[in-house]
């Protein structure tokens, strides 16, 4: 008797249910240490997504959270680009500020392009 109550015991340990996944959550963020709010997902929430939109490439808005239908990959518009990330691991989706650096890149582009107008080619 003894031992079905400790083969009972260690069967209710061993199916202790999971814990849900958790994500990091934010909505139209411009920096991604705004970004570090921790959500818990549902059930059927099964991926971490991070959805990074650039406007006119010196804008970026960060969007992170639980998904239950992520999908991966990235679309271009007239006057800027959305990158979707999924992974499916705890807080997975913690980074988001590599993505800042095109953007830093494209605004030091102008700011030279600029210059060398405003200089004009009679100097160069």
């Amino acid at each position: 008797m003894k031992a079905v109550l400790l083969a009972l015991l260690a069967a209710g340990l061993a199916l202790q249910p999971g814990t849900a996944l958790k994500c990091y959550y934010c909505k139209t963020q411009v920096s991604n240490k705004d970004c570090q709010h921790v959500q818990n997902c549902t059930e059927s929430e099964t991926q971490c997504r991070t959805e990074l939109i650039r406007a006119i490439g010196l804008l970026t808005f960060i969007n992170k959270g639980c998904s239950s239908n992520c999908v991966a990959g990235s679309e271009d518009y007239y006057l800027g680009k959305k990158n979707i990330t999924c992974c499916d691991t705890d807080l997975c989706n913690i980074s988001g500020a590599q993505t800042l650096q095109p953007a830093i890149t494209t605004l030091a582009l102008l700011t030279v392009l600029g210059g060398l107008l405003l200089w004009g080619p009679s100097q160069l």
